[in-house]
């Protein structure tokens, strides 16, 4: 079919092969497969690229809006979702299952979340769902921002949103004993207070400065990617045992974490990252050397601001190269 003005000004207006326009026709260059929808967002397929040139070798550049590519706003209360999500660390569409809905905070009902999802702007992980035949939509799941839920905030909300910054740091082998009256659990600790060893300690305190909290992930040999609020009993388990976790069950918790949509910086020893590498091939792993250059490095990560920056411009560098724009 040939293409439109309408369409060419759209595929012409591309940013790094990211189509946006009005939806209608979006739905019209996707029926005719000149783009296709990929990660929340629509790309420029071949066939769109040949069509394009076609149209542009007869008829010449196709003429720009002023603003090309501007996204269509939505009606307030999704427009509201979008911006509330893109201001928050984790960029969570937030659903009766987060914390804002118990906190008395800001959250948004299952109708509002249906209109982000269609309009590509955020999508479900595979960890929100809950457990048996109900789905997303019936359990009010959150949803997290897609790339083009980022670029409608840009956009539409003044929001400089840019890939969520996820941090993962290795396990210990000391632990904390159980205790009511330190953290009001009688059998399990929160991760996050589990590991009590210096080395534990150092990356913490360096993932700490480089992200937000609720960014923030522990790598155990047992249990695979848990939060730092996730319960744990003190287990004795290191990579290779028969118990600890695989390349596999990490891979699950690395989708349901969404790091195909984020960079990642990893904090601890080589046969850690290694396991994650197979699932997260742009895990950035800045530290080098024994376990007295880690905590070196981990102690100036946490000080020098500039360092910080520089290991997420190399995280963002490692995500582009194994995530090239089509």
């Amino acid at each position: 079919m040939p293409l439109s003005p309408t369409g060419a000004k759209i595929l012409a207006s591309h940013k790094n092969g990211i189509v946006t326009g009005h939806p209608a026709a979006l739905d019209r260059l996707e029926g005719d497969r000149l783009i296709r929808r990929a990660n929340g967002v629509r790309v420029m397929t071949e066939a769109g690229r040949q069509a394009l040139k076609a149209w542009q070798d007869e008829h010449g550049k196709p003429p720009q809006d002023t603003a090309p590519g501007l996204l269509p706003k939505l009606p307030p209360k999704p427009h509201e979702a979008v911006i509330t999500a893109a201001r928050r660390p984790d960029q969570l569409v937030a659903g009766r299952d987060d914390e804002a809905y118990h906190r008395g905070e800001t959250w948004f009902r299952t109708p509002t979340l249906k209109v982000v999802n269609a309009a590509g702007y955020a999508d479900v992980r595979p960890a929100s769902c809950r457990a048996g035949t109900r789905t997303w939509e019936e359990s009010g799941a959150s949803l997290y921002l897609t790339e083009a839920g980022r670029e409608y905030a840009r956009q539409r909300g003044s929001v400089n949103v840019r890939r969520r910054r996820v941090v993962i740091v290795q396990c210990g082998d000391k632990k904390a004993e159980p205790s009511w009256e330190t953290y009001h659990y009688r059998d399990v600790i929160p991760a996050g207070q589990l590991y009590i060893g210096q080395y534990h300690r150092s990356l913490r305190q360096a993932a700490d400065a480089l992200t937000d909290v609720s960014l923030i992930r522990i790598l155990s040999a047992l249990h695979g990617i848990v939060t730092l609020a996730q319960p744990l009993p003190p287990y004795n388990v290191r990579l290779g045992d028969e118990r600890a976790v695989t390349a596999e069950k990490a891979a699950l918790h690395t989708a349901a974490l969404g790091t195909d949509d984020a960079d990642v910086i990893f904090l601890g020893a080589h046969s850690y990252a290694d396991l994650l590498r197979v699932s997260v091939p742009h895990l950035f792993t800045p530290l080098s050397g024994g376990i007295g250059e880690h905590r070196g490095l981990c102690k100036r990560a946490s000080e020098d601001s500039d360092l910080r920056e520089a290991w997420w411009e190399e995280a963002a560098k490692l995500f582009d190269r194994h995530h090239p724009q089509p």
